[in-house]
């Protein structure tokens, strides 16, 4: 863990200069505004350590304080504990719950949330991720490996998820 660290991040603690400084973003903050335009609350439920996820979302897309719960905030994935965690910092109260990710362990965390609180809503949506878009032949063998997994849909960007398609997904189960 201490060499990926010190690649990732870098080696000056104070300030990083590793890969997560070059590292393509997934999303930009503008993404996250139109939702919030559309009146739809978001959080973040990470593997990610911490310090990686708030440099990110803070000092890279430029978020302030957003709501992260990382990995050393709650048992790891699919554990739904982190998920319930950041319905409760997001004060969402019963609303529908549309959980984004790109591994299978993401949409076996819905499947085990839906197990203890089935009156809520529960909607997986997978995204591909970077590394598997490179043919055509890796990208369909994903997107089935996310849908067998409990993916409702699998999407190339996480930005393909726009507010009409979040209403629309509620609206259809």
């Amino acid at each position: 863990m201490q060499f990926f660290q010190l690649r990732y991040r870098g080696s000056d603690p104070v300030n990083w200069d590793g890969y997560i400084c070059g590292e393509p973003l997934l999303l930009e903050a503008a993404y996250l505004e139109s939702l919030t335009e559309a009146g739809i609350v978001w959080g973040f439920f990470s593997g990610a350590t911490q310090g990686s996820a708030r440099y990110v979302l803070e000092k890279r897309l430029g978020l302030i304080d957003p709501v992260l719960v990382a990995m050393e905030d709650a048992p790891g994935k699919p554990d739904p504990t982190g998920l319930f965690l950041t319905l409760e910092r997001l004060e969402c109260g019963e609303c529908p719950v549309i959980y984004v990710g790109d591994t299978v362990a993401d949409m076996y965390t819905i499947a085990q949330a839906r197990e203890r609180e089935k009156a809520r809503l529960w909607v997986a949506v997978g995204v591909l991720p970077p590394h598997v878009q490179e043919t055509q032949e890796r990208k369909n063998a994903y997107r089935e490996t996310l849908r067998q997994a409990g993916a409702s849909i699998v999407l190339d960007y996480v930005q393909d998820l726009k507010p009409e398609m979040i209403n629309q997904l509620i609206a259809s189960v």
